[in-house]
């Protein structure tokens, strides 16, 4: 029986600290949402100025992430070129297309994801990567 690795609650709250740190480096108010590999929520935090509605889209971030198994961002642009899959996909509730949700692995396979939002101009993206960095070191 093989087992799927787990990103600890330790783990979580290093790749929710390290994101907040890079988005106050950055002067942006996001929220960002860290999410097992089932994608359940472990933890959440707003900034202070982030818009209430970024709780939600950081969270559909982070599962879609953790389901694909892929970024966002990257799944985004493949759908695109797709009208049919774009349109299904968008359709799923829960579902993000939008860039800032990023697959986090634990040798090899998908622990979590994190989900970050509330960026204007592309914030969220490297928001997000600052996060999963922390949790492989």
């Amino acid at each position: 029986m093989t087992t799927a690795p787990i990103l600890s609650a330790e783990v979580a709250r290093r790749v929710l600290d390290a994101a907040l740190a890079e988005a106050a480096e950055l002067r942006v108010a996001v929220t960002v949402a860290v999410v097992d590999g089932g994608g359940n929520l472990q933890t959440l935090a707003r900034m202070d100025g982030a818009t209430f509605w970024s709780t939600t889209v950081a969270t559909h971030k982070a599962v879609t992430a953790a389901g694909l198994g892929v970024p966002t961002a990257a799944f985004g642009k493949v759908a695109a070129q797709d009208p049919i899959l774009l349109a299904t996909m968008a359709a799923q509730p829960g579902f993000a297309l939008l860039p800032g949700g990023i697959p986090i692995f634990v040798e090899g396979a998908i622990a979590g994801a994190i989900g970050v939002a509330g960026g204007t101009k592309g914030e969220d993206e490297p928001v997000a990567e600052a996060g999963v960095a922390a949790a492989q070191g």
